[in-house]
């Protein structure tokens, strides 16, 4: 095996990989660092996540601007305003109170504590999910969802310097979270053409979140009381926005890196790097933060990763079944077609099969591979829809000679 192939097959996705651990453990980092309140102390987090959401939404808008057929902008400027403000309001809305809820509750609560609460998010995922009528509720499911449960239920009891506020700030943001990820998911299926890429969809979605953060910025934290400190000077006015700016480059970062590995990853990567990730940010907080933990922190931590971890498996399990499902009914559909006669009665339509391989799901880490697979699925179907093409014109028309040929040899006369 050369070092090529071997890098292909097993090294292929360590620079996004570790690319999303740093970047994901120095965002939280960062935003312990600038707005703890035993620490940076930055009187508006609020105001300062919305100009992290500002450059991304520069970022964006500018290389699928610049480059529309590589990024996907062309499709952004072909969409009418109903469709974009149907999918830029609601699901940049929820995004922003997912993270401004976030870095509100790292104002009073550790990073472990934070990551820990945060992994609830997968109970949330799958109620939205169900309230949405995008995944079904199974035994399975329902099992791992309150194993998850008992084990934020640990974690909470076991923190030594429990904070209501805080816990509260985070477990809204995790239920915003789940929604979140299904409300997007749930309106970027019905874009026809979709999106394509990470970058196209930061754009539709980044103005509202800018937007919405700052208006929350105005309502909650009044920053024109207490940024004046922060702007006295020039000088003092460059280090807060190159503050900002910081921050918005690691988001960026991440994000670019998160949805990369869901477009070209499958989900046994994402779903062993998702742990990995808040296992990373765990060992963080305790080593560079001085987050305290004991046994009941640590059973509940075991209990959360491991229901996690089950709750991805069970999906992946679910996933893979319906795709060997569809891989049957792709199959049997080819075979009808050989027998001829058979194909105008019995033939499955193209279009149910791409039903069922595009079964949506409510896996967060993998909700852009269903987009993928639409597209592979539309491939597949324009190469395999073959209903009116000559060859199955020659098929009837040997089928009718054969006929009359017998009818012939028979002394029938039609």
């Amino acid at each position: 095996m050369s070092d090529s192939t071997f890098y292909k097959r097993h090294c292929i996705y360590f620079p996004a990989m570790a690319g999303w651990f740093i970047t994901s453990a120095a965002l939280s980092s960062y935003n312990k660092v600038i707005f703890g309140q035993d620490r940076g102390a930055f009187p508006c987090p609020l105001l300062l996540t919305s100009l992290h959401f500002f450059v991304q939404w520069v970022f964006s808008y500018s290389a699928s601007a610049l480059f529309p057929d590589f990024f996907g902008g062309a499709v952004v400027k072909k969409m009418s305003w109903k469709t974009y403000l149907g999918v830029s309001i609601p699901c940049g809305f929820i995004t922003a109170a997912d993270v401004g809820m976030s870095n509100l509750s790292l104002v009073r609560i550790s990073i472990t504590f934070f990551t820990m609460v945060k992994s609830s998010a997968p109970i949330w995922v799958l109620l939205s999910a169900f309230i949405f009528g995008l995944e079904k509720i199974t035994c399975n499911l329902m099992m791992v969802g309150f194993l998850i449960t008992a084990g934020e239920v640990l974690t909470a009891f076991g923190e030594v310097e429990f904070d209501t506020i805080g816990f509260l700030l985070c477990g809204g943001a995790a239920i915003c979270g789940g929604i979140r990820w299904t409300l997007v998911q749930f309106k970027l299926q019905k874009l026809d053409p979709p999106l394509e890429g990470p970058v196209v969809t930061m754009r539709v979605l980044s103005s509202t979140m800018f937007f919405s953060m700052l208006l929350l910025s105005f309502i909650i934290e009044q920053p024109w009381n207490t940024m004046g400190p922060y702007f006295s000077d020039f000088e003092r006015g460059m280090k807060t926005v190159s503050l900002g700016l910081i921050g918005a480059f690691i988001a960026i970062t991440m994000v670019l890196c998160e949805f990369w590995l869901i477009l070209k990853s499958n989900a046994i990567v994402l779903m062993i790097g998702g742990v990995l990730k808040e296992m990373i940010t765990i060992f963080v907080g305790v080593t560079l933060f001085g987050d305290e933990l004991n046994i009941i922190n640590i059973s509940g931590i075991a209990v959360v990763f491991l229901g996690v971890f089950l709750y991805k498996v069970t999906l992946l399990i679910s996933k893979m079944g319906k795709e060997n499902l569809s891989s049957d009914i792709e199959n049997n559909t080819h075979f009808s077609r050989i027998n001829g006669s058979d194909v105008y009665e019995d033939e499955p339509l193209p279009h149910r099969a791409k039903r069922s391989r595009g079964k949506k799901n409510s896996d967060p880490d993998i909700a852009l591979t269903f987009m993928i697979e639409d597209e592979d699925i539309d491939e597949e179907i324009l190469m395999n829809n073959d209903g009116a093409s000559p060859l199955r014109g020659r098929m009837s028309g040997s089928s009718l000679e054969l006929g009359r040929q017998e009818q012939e040899n028979s002394g029938v006369i039609t």
